[in-house]
């Protein structure tokens, strides 16, 4: 009779034990997320969550694509081939103009000024060393991006009316850069860490996006269809990104190596370059968004449909 008791006990325990461990595993999701990224230093944290296991730990599993352009990233998210991707809200509001249900979920760098740098720097070759000698003077930009946003918003808050500003298109940044550094163009915008090795090889700051108003962020983006069908893969890659964030802000300079191999950092600043501090997965705020889409609009880039509450879901803010 005693042995029988024993038994029971044993058991009872076991399954105790049993329900314990269960309730401390992750359960697994089963549906991957397939993301989309860029060789920039925005992508940081989404490598390290890979590096480090978190998105194992938090039960999904998150394929990263890295892509040679934003013109490739496009076309794989627009075939269904990715779930999603990094970028902008000028890119996000032109696949929603193009009838491509996407929604913004994050913000990835640009919860600050002070993240995300974009500059109008001027030729080693130039003497341009002002704001007011860029006017008329032909600034080296991807047009219709966010690149092009910024330098009209930076410069029209220094006193440039239309007629004072002038743009000359070089869409990739490498050329770009080498266009600027050789004197072929007096002035061009960068972003970070473009721009700081720019300067280190000699160009001038001119003026940057790192006070004022916020003008710039990259941000997450989804399919509308994989929100409904992989909700809880994204809120759980989300937790995940928010451990890898914590951990760069705690120690950004061990992350040095992983951002000049997959962030594309030039070799030049491996030692010195200041590692940005990433802010937790938060959905851009409407003074965000709104001057972008007013300013698309006025281009004729995008139509009175397509608007905050259209292109934004905010659902996964508090998740």
């Amino acid at each position: 009779m005693k042995s029988k008791k024993l038994a029971v006990v044993i058991l009872l325990v076991l399954g105790m034990a049993v329900a314990v461990a269960a309730c401390g595993r992750q359960a697994v999701v089963t549906t991957p997320l397939n993301i989309g990224l860029l060789p920039v230093e925005d992508s940081l944290p989404f490598y390290v969550a890979a590096e480090k296991g978190y998105f194992q730990q938090q039960g999904v599993t998150v394929n990263l694509q890295t892509y040679r352009s934003a013109v490739e990233r496009d076309a794989a998210l627009q075939a269904g081939a990715i779930d999603g991707y990094m970028g902008d809200i000028v890119a996000a509001a032109q696949l929603a103009q193009s009838g491509l249900d996407v929604k913004i979920i994050s913000v990835v760098l640009g919860a600050t000024p002070a993240q995300g740098r974009v500059a109008i720097l001027s030729s080693p070759k130039s003497n341009i060393t002002t704001v007011s000698q860029l006017k008329g003077v032909p600034i080296a930009i991807s047009r219709n991006s966010l690149m092009d946003y910024v330098v009209d918003r930076l410069l029209r808050s220094q006193g440039f009316g239309t007629q004072d500003i002038a743009t000359t298109l070089i869409a990739a940044i490498p050329e770009r850069l080498q266009a600027l550094m050789s004197g072929q163009v007096q002035a061009a915008a960068l972003p970070d860490p473009v721009a700081t090795l720019a300067q280190m090889q000699g160009a001038h700051l001119v003026i940057d996006d790192t006070h004022g108003e916020n003008l710039s962020q990259t941000i997450v983006l989804v399919r509308a269809d994989a929100i409904a069908n992989k909700k809880e893969a994204i809120v759980r890659m989300l937790r995940a990104y928010n451990q890898a964030v914590q951990d760069i802000n705690r120690d950004p300079n061990a992350y040095r190596s992983l951002l000049v191999d997959k962030g594309a950092l030039p070799a030049e600043l491996a030692n010195t370059y200041q590692v940005e501090q990433y802010p937790e997965a938060a959905p851009p705020t409407p003074d965000m968004v709104n001057p972008v889409l007013e300013w698309m609009r006025g281009r004729g880039l995008i139509g009175n449909a397509i608007t905050y509450d259209t292109l934004v879901d905010t659902e996964f803010a508090t998740k």
